[in-house]
C-alpha cells in the first residue's frame, strides 16, 4: 500500500470515528433535552426554624420541600426531606404572606388526607412525606381551583409549608415555596 492511500485510509477511518463520536453525543443531549421537556417549573422552601411565632423555635432540625409540576399542568409531585427533626406529626401548606403567622391550609403534605396519624417517633431524617398533588386535593382558598392557581400563588409568595412536631405543636419548621432558580 503506497503512503498516500495509507494516509488517506487513516484520515478516513479518524473522521469516522469523530463523526459517531459527535453522533452519540448530539443524541444524549437530544435525550436530555426530551426529558427536560416533560418536566415543568420545579419549586423549592427551604424550611427552617420557625420564627413567627410568639417566641422563635430553637431546634437544630432543617429541610426542603421540592415541588415539580408536570409537563400537562394538571399535578405536582413534592418531596419533603427533613434532618434532625423529632417527633413530627403533620405537615401543610398554608396561603399566606411573609408576615403572615397562619393562613388556611391549602394542601396535607403529611399525613396526606390531614387526618391525624401515629407520631414518627423519636429522631428523622429522610424523606417525611412524597407524593403527587391534584387540584382535588386542594383546600381552603383554592379548593375548586386547578393546580394552575397554587402554581400562581406560590409564584407570588403566597404559599408556605409548615413542618409541626410534639415539641413544638403550632410548627416547628416553616418556609416559603419559590420558584427553584
Amino acid at each position: 500500500m503506497s503512503k498516500s492511500k495509507f494516509l488517506s485510509l487513516t484520515i478516513f477511518l479518524l473522521a469516522l470515528v469523530v463523526s459517531g463520536a459527535l453522533v452519540a453525543v448530539a443524541g444524549k443531549m437530544g435525550e436530555e433535552a426530551a426529558g427536560q421537556a416533560d418536566r415543568g417549573p420545579v419549586f423549592v422552601a427551604d424550611l427552617q426554624p420557625d420564627t413567627m411565632g410568639m417566641e422563635p423555635v430553637e431546634t437544630e432540625a432543617g429541610g426542603c420541600l421540592t415541588m415539580e409540576l408536570d409537563a400537562d399542568g394538571r399535578s405536582m409531585s413534592y418531596t419533603l426531606e427533613v434532618e434532625a427533626l423529632e417527633d413530627a406529626f403533620m405537615s401543610h401548606l398554608q396561603y399566606g404572606g411573609a408576615d403572615d403567622r397562619y393562613g388556611p391550609i391549602v394542601l396535607w403534605l403529611f399525613p396526606t388526607e390531614g387526618k391525624r396519624q401515629e407520631v414518627v417517633e423519636g429522631r428523622f431524617d429522610g424523606v417525611l412525606a412524597e407524593g403527587v398533588i391534584r387540584a382535588e386535593d386542594l383546600n381552603g382558598p383554592l379548593a375548586g381551583k386547578e393546580i394552575g392557581d397554587l402554581v400562581q400563588a406560590i409564584e407570588e409568595g403566597k404559599i408556605f409549608a409548615d413542618v409541626h412536631t410534639r415539641r413544638h405543636v403550632p410548627g416547628e419548621l416553616r418556609g416559603h415555596l419559590r420558584p427553584k432558580p
